[in-house]
């Protein structure tokens, strides 16, 4: 009895060890694609920054040095929001991710608490069937001992 609610007890343990791994993977994992973007994002800039000073550098007048500002510039707030948009997808992805596998986890969790929930009851059910069983047997032994004294 003992033993089983034990068992039942290192079930639950493992299944939510298992959900804080996989929730603390999925987190790790997000924060890996994100340094990723964001790298990609600083070579992206660097390369933005190299070509805007030679095009800066080649202009031939103030109009065009002006007119190449506004074209970077334009480039640059793109470059920044196409940045953000991906950042926030990633975001909301590793969000829905990480919600399916809580729902997974507590599902499985949940099943296992019903598991160990009906596992004690029929044991406890089974310990009060046993001593409503010796009761009922002490007290026919009890009666049989006042009859057999009554008769004796």
């Amino acid at each position: 009895m003992i033993q089983q609610q034990q068992t039942y007890f290192l079930e639950l343990y493992r299944a939510g060890m298992r959900a804080a791994s996989d929730i603390t993977k999925a987190s790790l994992e997000n924060a890996q694609r994100l340094h990723s973007q964001q790298v990609e994002a600083l070579r992206e800039a660097v390369d933005s920054h190299v070509r805007s000073t030679r095009q800066l550098s080649d202009a031939g007048s103030i109009a065009d040095m002006m007119a190449l500002q506004v074209k970077l510039a334009g480039a640059q707030a793109e470059q920044a929001a196409d940045f953000w948009t991906r950042a926030w997808r990633n975001a909301t992805e590793t969000q829905v991710a990480m919600l399916g596998q809580v729902q997974s986890q507590v599902g499985q969790l949940s099943d296992k608490v019903r598991e160990s929930y009906s596992a004690a009851t029929r044991v406890a059910e089974q310990a009060a069937n046993s001593s409503m069983e010796a009761m009922r047997d002490a007290e026919r032994k009890t009666q049989q001992q006042q009859q057999h004294r009554k008769s004796a």
